[in-house]
């Protein structure tokens, strides 16, 4: 499954009200047919994504088709580190979707150590080895 590409022009024609229903959707959407849930069953929003049975290396499918859909960028320690449907919310409100800077958010982190990089790679590919 792939998200619209016009995905990012909606939101930067929708009020900024609007956004996290408009998120909302899509994100389940997309966590649905990763967890291949039917339609009539609900994604927990405040669960643990990994408890709920999602892999890494779908977690990380996940991340890419949104960054491409929407045009920004996920820090993966956020995909990872507080693994829930809410919180990926939470952070993917804070991003210049709009194409300006979201209210009240500092500037962007500096990218995520070397070390822990290799950290999350060396777990994603355990993961898929064991799989």
């Amino acid at each position: 499954m792939t998200i619209d590409p016009r995905a990012a022009d909606r939101f930067r024609r929708l009020p900024r009200s609007e956004w996290r229903t408009e998120l909302e959707a899509l994100v389940v959407r997309e966590f649905r047919t990763a967890l291949l849930m039917t339609g009539d069953e609900t994604v927990p929003l405040d669960e643990n994504y990994f408890d709920l049975g999602l892999t890494s290396l779908r977690a990380t499918e996940i991340k890419q088709r949104l960054e491409a859909g929407l045009g920004v960028t996920i820090d993966t320690s956020v995909l990872f580190g507080s693994p829930t449907v809410d919180r990926l919310l939470d952070h993917l409100l804070t991003q210049p979707l709009d194409g300006a800077p979201a209210p009240g958010t500092a500037a962007p982190a500096a990218p995520a150590a070397p070390d822990l990089r290799k950290s999350l790679v060396d777990d994603l590919l355990s993961d898929l080895y064991q799989a």
